[in-house]
């Protein structure tokens, strides 16, 4: 009788321990998608900060070539 008893608190223990490691694996993978959520944002944020330095390249290098064109054409005035 002793010995089933000890068992029972063994196996409640044990069952304890995996009902308090899943909670706290829980909290883990909760802060760890937050934490993804804000990585995300940023890297959003700055590929669309490097989309809007291309695009002003580009419109810096049509400008560039219009200038150009409007000089060779006043040159040969």
């Amino acid at each position: 009788m002793f010995n089933i008893n000890f068992e029972l608190f063994d196996a409640g223990y044990v069952l304890a321990g995996f009902i308090l490691a899943s909670v706290i694996f829980s909290f883990y993978i909760s802060k760890l998608k937050k934490e993804i959520k804000v990585i995300k944002r940023q890297y959003e944020k700055k590929s669309i900060g490097a989309d809007d330095s291309g695009l002003k390249i580009k419109t810096l290098e049509n400008k560039i070539k219009t200038l150009e064109t409007a000089l060779k054409k006043a040159m040969d005035n």
